[in-house]
C-alpha cells in the first residue's frame, strides 16, 4: 500500500482520493475514514474568571438560564459560563449531548433510567441519583437516539 499527501491550497477542505484495483479493500477503508471523527473530545468553557479544558465526557448536565449555562460534572462540580443552549448544542451535535426540556441538556452516557411522570413527561435518573424532567415534547427525540426507533422501547 502507497499513500501520499497533496497540499492543494486551492481546495477549501479536506479532498480524499483512493486509487486501487482491489474494490472491497477500497470500501474498506473509504468505510474506516468515514468512521474517523476529527472533532474534539474536550470543550473550553470560558468563566468569569479564568478558561477551564473540560474532557465532554464528564459533562452529566447542562442548565440554562437565559444567556448562562452551568455544567454539572460527573464529580458534582458546576462551572457556568456566558452562552446560550442553542448554541451548546449547535457546537456538540456529534456528542451524546441530548435535549430534554428547553432549559437542560443531558449526556445520555449519564443515563441510569426514566419513569413516566405527569402529563405525559418523565423523570430522568442519572448515574449520581439527580432527578431530571424530561419534557414530552423532548421524548421522542431521546427515544430515538437510545433504540434507535421508539418502537422498541419499553416506558
Amino acid at each position: 500500500m502507497e499513500i501520499s499527501i497533496n497540499v492543494d491550497d486551492s481546495v477549501s477542505d479536506v479532498k480524499v482520493v483512493i486509487s486501487g484495483s482491489d474494490i472491497e479493500q477500497l470500501a474498506d477503508i473509504a468505510q474506516y475514514l468515514k468512521s474517523k471523527s476529527t472533532t474534539s473530545h474536550q470543550i473550553v468553557i470560558k468563566t468569569a474568571d479564568d478558561m477551564r479544558i473540560i474532557d465532554k465526557t464528564s459533562i452529566m448536565l447542562v442548565t440554562s438560564l437565559g444567556n448562562d449555562l452551568t455544567f454539572t460534572l460527573k464529580d458534582n462540580q458546576k462551572i457556568t459560563t456566558r452562552k446560550t443552549l442553542k448554541k451548546f448544542l449547535e457546537e456538540n451535535q456529534k456528542s451524546d449531548f441530548v435535549q430534554i426540556s428547553k432549559s437542560e441538556v443531558i449526556n445520555l452516557a449519564y443515563l441510569s433510567k426514566m419513569e413516566a411522570a405527569f402529563s405525559g413527561n418523565y423523570y430522568g435518573f442519572l448515574t449520581n441519583d439527580t432527578r431530571v424532567t424530561v419534557s414530552r415534547r423532548f421524548i421522542q427525540g431521546i427515544l430515538d437516539t437510545l433504540e434507535g426507533s421508539s418502537e422498541d422501547a419499553i416506558f
